[in-house]
């Protein structure tokens, strides 16, 4: 490559990064970043199931189960500094400076994975300053704005949101992910299929439940991929050796998608439906409508989980979309930003939703977030709410999707 060569498509990139940044003629007024929790710990403790499904030993984690990492606490402060300095360069945040209590707010679910998200987020996003992460229900318990659940007992309900998820569908969707998985782990090596006889991945269709006052849920193969798939992820993400995730049978990109792709059909079938969808986002939705119309808040923090952004982004009417070097639709730490901008000349205001994430290897090589180095942007639209070439739709049309959930 010659030198003339090598300069331009530096210019280039220094371009589209300061592109990335700002807008000339607009002025961000507020953001809602609405963010998964980070690099977690598996859900299954040691002694589930997933030690009888493959004769590959698991390996042991320094927290326990669904807890956040000490990877992940310094990925997601990473990402808080990232965020930080997008705050500056849009003028929301003044270098040096701090925001009132008053205009920022972090606000988390519950639990201990979300929690600690928030704590190391507010550590680079506000450093220094006097804004806590705050939670509203005892540690353990889930927020009612965070929880993924059926708030109705409605039999015609239940009925029509059971019509909406073809399990049957989506499960011959996935036998090439079944088979490969159970490939990898060597099932049939296994003490399940050894000493209970039960050699073959895929041999039930499996059982869709709706019930109030819980998630929506299956079991089957579906549920055991996607605790399975989970867990094999969230070790590459960690950092262990490859040698010891199943032996390193999954070693190639295309296998991690397709064993992933089970995680995402489950998330979809489960969350993603029209019925449940704007059954379970409801109180997230509204939470968020009532922070961008009423509240003081230039920044608003909140942190959830991969299903409250399935839900969330199905029952707005946001068109489907593709994540560049991740194999996750909703990944570990990812953010939905959620932009209202202001035309500087004529006032009108705009709105950008974006999905910004962390790649595979910027997650397991632990990488530092910079302008050089940012996290992927990808740009969000609503089928109600139709954006521009620059990626803004109208704020008014914007919030009238929100207001329906109010």
């Amino acid at each position: 490559m010659s030198k003339i060569r090598k300069i331009v498509i530096f210019l280039m990139f220094v371009f589209c990064s300061l592109m990335m940044f700002s807008s000339e003629n607009l002025q961000l007024e507020k953001v809602v970043i609405f963010s998964r929790h980070g690099l977690r710990s598996p859900l299954t403790s040691p002694g589930s199931r997933l030690s009888k499904v493959t004769p590959y030993e698991w390996e042991n984690w320094d927290v326990p189960a669904s807890h956040l990492t000490k990877k992940g606490a310094i990925l997601e402060t990473y990402f808080g500094q990232y965020i930080n300095d997008w705050l500056i360069q849009n003028e929301v945040i003044k270098r040096g400076e701090c925001l009132s209590p008053d205009n920022a707010q972090i606000y988390t679910n519950s639990l201990q994975r979300t929690i600690a998200t928030g704590q190391s987020l507010t550590t680079g996003i506000f450093p220094g300053c006097d804004i806590k992460t705050e939670h509203k229900m005892e540690i353990g318990k889930m927020d009612p704005v965070f929880n993924p659940v059926i708030t109705t007992d409605n039999a015609r309900f239940k009925e029509e949101a059971l019509k909406g998820m073809n399990l049957k569908k989506q499960n011959q969707e996935l036998k090439g992910s079944y088979s490969l998985l159970s490939d990898v782990i060597n099932y049939t090596k296994s003490e399940e299929c050894l000493k209970e006889g039960k050699c073959k991945f895929f041999n039930e269709e499996g059982t869709l439940k709706i019930e109030k006052d819980k998630e929506p849920g299956v079991d089957g193969p579906l549920k055991l991929g996607t605790q399975l798939g989970d867990a094999l992820l969230l070790q590459y993400y960690e950092g262990y050796p490859l040698d010891k995730i199943v032996g390193n049978n999954i070693n190639t990109r295309e296998k991690w998608q397709k064993i992933t792709d089970i995680k995402n059909g489950y998330e979809d079938l489960l969350f993603a439906t029209d019925k449940v969808a704007k059954n379970v986002a409801a109180p997230l939705i509204k939470y968020i409508y009532n922070d961008i119309n009423s509240s003081n808040h230039k920044v608003t923090v909140l942190v959830g989980h991969d299903s409250n952004i399935v839900a969330m982004l199905a029952a707005l009417g946001f068109k489907d979309y593709k994540l560049e070097e991740q194999v996750e639709k909703t990944p570990i730490g990812g953010k939905v930003f959620f932009e209202i901008w202001k035309d500087k000349k004529t006032g009108e205001k705009k709105v950008k939703v974006e999905y910004l994430y962390q790649t595979l290897s910027q997650i397991r090589e632990t990488q530092k977030l910079t302008r050089e180095n940012p996290p992927k942007h990808t740009v969000l639209e609503m089928k109600n709410c139709k954006i521009d070439k620059e990626g803004y739709c109208p704020y008014s049309k914007f919030m009238t999707e929100l207001r329906k959930f109010n």
